[in-house]
């Protein structure tokens, strides 16, 4: 009854991966299998696959064969190692390895882990069959968790490849199928641009995007600095101001990349580093460790940027010296970031100011 059951479930798998034409963008050379094998399965021969993998068809995937037991030794051992260290994900597909799918999966929260096919001993080859259960374990102990994506990039004579793994082969299929379509927006956008794939992802991915720049990037002031405007407290500029000891402040981005967008700003008008004397640096640098501290009580990031851009050409909206505190998380993106690469902001500004407000005494040090 077991049997018939997980064949069931692979054969409805591939009928989800068969209506994607997407997915075929994403079937690699060797071809796909997607397996799942029953419960506590021990052996390869209690693993359901492919006879013969998924290939293309007139623009489409399609089966070679109905799902059954042995049509798979190599995903079959990747998902026996798997199940060793996490029974529940017993299924498993392979795709083709592409940078941009990877980011893709990042983006949507899922675990990736690699392992590196030329550092594989020479014991591990000498033994047919052992080298996916070490890759798998050497991505597993890199990664600290079983992980939902494993990929190597390949070596002599070996394809790059990469994994999606699950507790079940429907489940895996989706999934497979949402990067797919996700894949298929992303390089239609690298194309319309013009650009290669790879650049395309240095250039966007090291950004944090953010919707409400707009606003500012066409906002108007009559005020030669808006910094110094506050300072001064001019009332006709908005601004969240945290703290100024009238020699430095620190306020909150109102157009933020990121919740809890800090900015440490001397009061002076600078336009430098090099303008300030050691005694000017300590003190403006002291009020970003401070800010660091803030941050890290209020809105506990698992990453936090600091930086500075100094000129216009360097990306410096505001010419008035100013040093950036931007929270970062693990999982920044969702659907709107990968799809559309719009920022959203998960918590509304004047919440996380609230917030801020009820730990200031931080910057008393």
């Amino acid at each position: 009854m077991e049997d018939i059951m997980e064949k069931d479930k692979v054969q409805k798998a591939v009928k989800i991966l068969e209506n994607s034409s997407e997915f075929a963008e994403l079937i690699p050379e060797v071809r796909s299998n997607i397996v799942m094998a029953i419960e506590d399965a021990k052996t390869i021969d209690q693993v359901v696959g492919i006879p013969g993998r998924i290939t293309i068809v007139n623009g489409m995937p399609k089966a070679v064969m109905p799902p059954d037991f042995m049509s798979s030794s190599h995903m079959a051992r990747l998902v026996l190692t798997i199940i060793k260290h996490d029974p529940s994900k017993r299924s498993a597909i392979n795709l083709k390895y592409n940078p941009m799918i990877l980011d893709i999966c990042r983006k949507l929260g899922l675990e990736v882990s690699s392992y590196n096919r030329t550092q594989e001993p020479a014991k591990v080859k000498e033994i047919e069959g052992s080298t996916i259960p070490w890759g798998v374990e050497t991505a597993i102990e890199k990664s600290g968790t079983v992980p939902d994506v494993i990929y190597h990039k390949g070596a002599w004579g070996k394809e790059p490849m990469i994994c999606l793994i699950g507790s079940d082969a429907c489940e895996v299929a989706e999934m497979a199928v949402c990067i797919a379509k996700l894949f298929e927006i992303r390089k239609n956008e690298v194309v319309k641009s013009t650009e290669k794939i790879e650049e395309s992802l240095n250039n966007c991915h090291d950004v944090i995007f953010a919707p409400s720049r707009k606003s500012w990037k066409y906002k108007k002031h009559d005020v030669p600095c808006v910094f110094c405007a506050i300072a001064e407290g001019n009332p006709d500029i908005k601004e969240m101001v945290l703290y100024n000891d009238k020699e430095n402040m620190v306020l909150m981005n109102i157009f933020p990349y990121s919740r809890g967008h800090l900015e440490v700003v001397p009061v002076k008008h600078f336009t430098d580093l090099n303008e300030l004397n050691s005694e000017e640096l300590e003190k403006l640098f002291c009020l970003v460790q401070r800010s660091i501290s803030l941050i890290r009580q209020v809105i506990k990031p698992d990453g936090i940027n600091v930086g500075l851009n100094l000129g216009k050409t360097a990306g410096a909206s505001i010419e008035h010296l100013h040093v950036h505190i931007v929270p970062r998380f693990k999982v920044e993106s969702g659907f709107m970031e990968t799809t559309a690469d719009t920022r959203v902001i998960d918590e509304d500004i004047n919440v996380t100011y609230k917030k801020f407000t009820e730990k200031l005494d931080i910057f008393e040090g």
